[in-house]
């Protein structure tokens, strides 16, 4: 009897234990593991938030219930980003009165416009989200916002605009009284100080972090100010300190199988061990640090992993493992740069539109006025002739020659307003299409496509770009780029070459889409640059920082060229002969010049030229392939 009590009460509990995951329980955990970054675990109990919510007919809890699943799934595959769908979640949140989930998702949404480049519209929806807590009253929702907004002005390097946003966060979490708010303040400004100087601050702050994530006694938080500190050590010189700090952070992180957390340790211990010459154990961490950032699926540790790997390859002297390394590290950035472009891109056709149809619109207006006051003047000549009919006949010659001469100036004037219009709006078009193209979209309004039977298309790059362009301001790498740019406008121009696009730090010309160039210039061209490249870079007045390492690819061969569009129209040509030139580009060492095989067959026959055979390599997507390195031209001309 006892035995079968024993059982019902066991029972009793368990059925307790089930009926108590309702809907606010298992909304919680979805959230709650969501912001640990367990997405699996928050999509599992979202799904059964959702079920539970339609058998209930919920409005509201199946909303939060698809919203937090939503969450979990985009930031699992930050590729399958939505922003439209969370805008229309907003608006339905907005209606049932969910305004601590309409928060959070303006909160999401900044996060994602600030990883495509939106500022503003990351900047708007961080604010939005402020605004809503500020509203309800929530100070730890507006303490958030301030530490977000910290974090992405920091991203920017307005760095202070990033602090006062970030003691602005410490000063709530301080009356708030929250450790773990408290922690991720104090790391905010510490990281900060990290790029602002000085480095001892930014120690000071991160064990003011450390200290409140114990007190928290949240793993999580101790692990990442634990690697921060390790970080700052390193950098200070204090390598034996910074190697104990790095081991307890990964022990912490490694028992919580945070992949995106020991990707970044792995790779700071790596680093460390490479400056020690402790070349095995760097090579260990580092593929450690790889082996997470591919469990993380995020981008930028992917490519801060390969570029660990490339550099511990480079002083181990495994050169094969290095030239892999940085394939992949090169095709990492270019999806990131791709990604980062598309708004800055969109944004210069916009503005180039914007201009054109200002040309048009001053030339009408100004015909327009000219036309009225030729009216205008015709009346009143008619008047004046009216009222004169009874004066001498003198004075009726002397005001008619008056009038014509002023009628001859007038539209002399005009016209020559006209002509500096049309030349302006020439000018305009001759700077995005080459002249015969140009000719053809005003004589035709339209230009067709073409085919070129052998066209030498030359791409270069320049090597760790994203890595030096972290240490730059805004204003200090467009002022570089444009100087090494207007540099190879120059040779392109004298060389009677086509200059096709830049994208990033990436450049692209061809040879043969006209009949002043070829083959050889574009080889003449691709010396001249890797001649200015190396000059400037032998320049000791330049600081290294703002020195770059080029990489230079050249192939030959088929293309179609043509317009893109019919409004953001663009010149530019396609075909595999393009694909290949960036493939030679990307297999290219720094500072050397690859051509491929059909380009090499074109020019060994010249005397003045020299080359270097590499053989026949492997090639992504085409397999091995033959290739060169051009080296010299005899009579090569100053830049």
């Amino acid at each position: 009897m006892a035995k079968f009590r024993f059982l019902f009460i066991l029972l009793f509990i368990i059925s307790f234990s089930l009926k108590g995951q309702d809907l606010d329980s298992l909304l919680l955990k979805a959230y709650s593991y969501y912001s640990d970054y367990n997405y699996e675990e928050s999509i599992r109990f979202a799904d059964e938030a959702i079920l539970l919510a339609k058998k209930e007919g919920n409005e509201s809890a199946l909303l939060i219930g698809e919203f937090y699943k939503t969450l979990s799934l985009q930031e699992r595959d930050p590729t399958q980003s939505d922003t439209e769908l969370i805008e229309r979640m907003i608006v339905q949140m907005d209606s049932l009165g969910l305004r601590l989930e309409q928060a959070r998702a303006h909160n999401f949404l900044a996060n994602t416009y600030a990883r495509f480049g939106d500022i503003e519209k990351a900047v708007e929806n961080h604010q939005a989200a402020m605004d809503i807590y500020e509203s309800t009253g929530n100070l730890t929702g507006v303490s958030s916002s301030h530490s977000n907004l910290s974090l992405l002005y920091y991203d920017q390097h307005d760095y202070e605009e990033a602090f006062y946003h970030a003691r602005k966060a410490l000063e709530m979490d301080l009356s708030l009284g929250n450790p773990e708010n408290i922690q991720s303040s104090y790391n905010n400004l510490a990281i900060i100080f990290e790029h602002t100087g000085p480095l001892d601050s930014a120690i000071y702050y991160h064990k003011f972090s450390l200290e409140y994530a114990k007190e928290d006694e949240n793993p999580y938080s101790i692990g990442l100010a634990l690697s921060n500190l390790g970080n700052n050590y390193a950098n200070k010189g204090d390598l034996k300190l910074a190697e104990e700090t790095l081991l307890e952070a990964l022990r912490i992180r490694d028992s919580l199988g945070y992949s995106r957390g020991l990707a970044y340790t792995h790779n700071r211990l790596a680093n460390l061990y490479q400056k020690t010459d402790q070349l095995s154990k760097a090579k260990f961490h580092a593929d450690k640090s790889l082996e997470h950032a591919q469990k993380a699926r995020e981008v930028k540790v992917l490519r801060m992993a390969y570029e660990r790997l490339q550099e511990v390859a480079e002083k181990m002297g495994d050169y094969r493992a290095e030239l892999a390394y940085l394939k992949e590290a090169t095709l990492l950035k270019d999806s990131i740069l791709n990604e980062s472009n598309t708004k800055s891109i969109t944004q210069m056709m916009l503005n180039y539109e914007f201009e054109k149809k200002q040309i048009l619109d001053s030339i009408k207006n100004e015909q327009e006025k000219r036309e009225r006051d030729l009216i205008f003047n015709e009346r009143l000549e008619l008047e004046r002739s009216r009222k004169i009919i009874f004066m001498i006949s003198g004075l009726f010659l002397f005001l008619l020659v008056v009038g014509l001469f002023l009628r001859y100036q007038f539209i002399k004037k005009s016209k020559e307003v006209l002509t500096k219009e049309k030349d302006r709006s020439d000018k305009l078009l001759l700077n995005i299409l080459p002249s015969e193209v140009a000719e053809e979209l005003k004589a035709k309004g339209s230009s067709d496509a073409r085919d070129f039977d052998q066209v030498t298309v030359i791409f270069t790059d320049f090597a760790d770009f994203t890595k030096k362009a972290q240490h730059l301001s805004a204003k200090e790498l467009v002022k570089e780029l444009n100087i090494c740019f207007k540099t190879f406008d120059e040779i392109i121009v004298n060389l009677g070459l086509e200059k096709i696009k830049t994208i990033g730090d990436a450049y692209m010309a061809a040879g043969g889409l006209n009949s002043k160039a070829g083959v050889k210039e574009v080889a003449l061209a691709a010396i001249q640059m890797k001649k200015f490249i190396d000059e400037r870079n032998a320049d000791p007045n330049i600081p290294k920082k703002i020195k770059f390492d080029m990489r230079c690819g050249i192939n030959t061969g088929p293309v179609v060229a043509g317009i893109v569009g019919i409004k953001k129209f663009q010149y530019d040509i396609w075909g595999d002969t393009v694909n290949t030139a960036q493939r030679m580009e990307a297999n290219c060492e720094i500072n050397r010049i690859n051509i491929s095989e059909n380009t090499y067959l074109l020019l060994k026959e010249d005397p003045q030229f020299t080359f270097t055979e590499r053989g026949a390599l492997p090639v992504k997507g085409k397999g091995d392939m033959k290739m060169w390195y051009l080296e010299s031209y005899e009579k090569e001309i100053d830049v």
